[in-house]
């Protein structure tokens, strides 16, 4: 797997909500500690939601997002 570019914070925080940065930075580790399928889910749904929408991404949808792929995951 490559390395994340140097802008990668940068670039994340143009798409989230102000002020909910870090709220969102934990929904994010929390994503890299689930099974790789699931994580995979929580991008697509991620990637999904920017491609639909211009809105900036509030911390309740990523939350979501989380949600939906853990339960992907689960036996």
């Amino acid at each position: 797997m490559s390395e994340l570019p140097d802008d990668f914070a940068e670039t994340l925080a143009r798409v989230l909500e102000p002020g909910h940065h870090e709220a969102a930075a934990n929904v994010i580790e929390a994503a890299t500690l689930l099974d790789d399928e699931a994580l995979r889910r929580f991008l697509e749904l991620f990637a999904a939601r920017i491609r639909i929408s211009s809105a900036l991404v509030t911390y309740e949808e990523l939350h979501g997002f989380l949600r939906v792929a853990g339960r992907a995951s689960a036996p």
